[in-house]
């Protein structure tokens, strides 16, 4: 488009000369056969297209629509490289075009905003930069650990059958009979397996070997030529299927209670195992009616006509470990254990307070 164009007409009109000068917009565009036609003042036909006063190159007047130069062009190079200051820079009629603001940490959101050094762009806000590979041996997050050293890789793989575990490579796949962690021992042999699974079903790595834990199913689940009771690893295991309680004997056969005859009476009241293989165990033996079924031995809870009971509702404890406490262990009724109006025990102040029961089941 042209720039301001002056036109000088001169002629007789009238029997008298005459001159005058006309001003065109800016936006318009007209045709002239010669730089005559473009009234002087430095303006110049451009290709019989329009009038031009060249003022320059394009570089530095912006995105202004006009041909400064003269060349028939419009802005072309005007802005040049572009740069983040919300401003169409290179005149391609998109501002700001090839920054990122959503993950660019040093656009993060808008131009110049800045993430700190440990920090991420993350939908266009910064956070703090975990270790993104732990396998790749670089400090990604730039605090100066790598990989399985960084706290963010603990649990994480750290490769085919390799887990990052305190800071450390560990074995992560216990079956495959490869050192997945590179430190020389392989499968059960790796303390990083103790407790995972061996290759088969009941078996479990232990120590640093293998472990028959299955010792009722007639296998050698670990491989070492001895199956159930007749397996050292069994001793004192279950040796029935459930609810039986013989177990495996030191001397490896299966027998309730290493093959001797046990009364149900004493601390066997409150060990939870049946003692004499009966299929009843603790409180529900009739010999320990009466007996302590506390984990203390104490007379915080008696056995009474089959199970336990709680006979101490002011010490705060669940002594007959039914999961409820004091003046919780009641019938909805307001009965059981510690009925409403027993005496029991609660902290005013932090100061032990002697009540009663109520029928909130708690103690005032």
């Amino acid at each position: 488009m042209p720039r301001l164009a002056f036109v000088a007409l001169a002629g007789a009109l009238l029997g008298w000369a005459a001159s005058c000068t006309v001003r065109f917009d800016d936006g318009a565009k007209f045709r002239c056969d010669g730089d005559g036609d473009c009234g002087g003042g430095g303006y110049v036909c451009l290709n019989g297209d329009y009038c031009c006063k060249a003022d320059g190159d394009e570089v530095g007047k912006g995105c202004d629509g006009r041909d400064n130069d003269c060349d028939g062009q419009t802005d072309e190079g005007a802005g040049g490289l572009e740069i983040c200051n919300g401003v169409d820079d290179d005149c391609d009629g998109v501002i700001d075009n090839g920054f990122d603001l959503i993950q660019d940490p040093r656009n993060c959101g808008a131009c110049d905003r800045a993430c700190q050094s440990n920090q991420a762009c993350s939908n266009s806000v910064c956070v703090v930069r975990g270790e993104s590979s732990c396998t790749d041996n670089v400090d990604n997050d730039g605090d100066l650990k790598v990989d399985c050293a960084d706290g963010d890789c603990n649990t994480l793989a750290c490769g085919v059958g390799c887990q990052c575990r305190a800071m450390m490579r560990a074995e992560g796949a216990c079956t495959d009979g490869a050192d997945n962690d590179g430190d020389q021992q392989t499968d059960c042999a790796d303390l990083d397996c103790d407790g995972a699974g061996c290759a088969t079903s009941g078996c479990t790595c232990t120590n640093g070997a293998k472990k028959e834990t299955a010792c009722v199913d007639g296998m050698d689940n670990d491989g070492d030529g001895s199956t159930d009771c007749s397996d050292g690893d069994c001793a004192a295991q279950l040796c029935q299927a459930a609810p039986a309680t013989f177990r495996c004997t030191a001397a490896g056969t299966c027998a309730c209670n290493d093959g001797g005859v046990v009364t149900e009476t004493g601390a066997r009241c409150r060990d939870r195992i049946d003692n004499d293989c009966n299929g009843l165990t603790d409180c529900a033996e009739a010999a320990c009616d009466g007996l302590s079924c506390a984990a203390d031995g104490g007379a915080g809870c008696i056995c009474n006509g089959g199970s336990g009971r709680e006979t101490s509702c002011s010490d705060r404890r669940d002594n007959d470990n039914d999961g409820t406490t004091d003046c919780g262990d009641a019938l909805p009724d307001g009965g059981g254990d510690c009925p409403i109006g027993v005496a029991c025990s609660f902290l005013n102040a932090g100061v032990p307070t002697v009540g009663a029961c109520a029928a909130d089941h708690t103690c005032k």
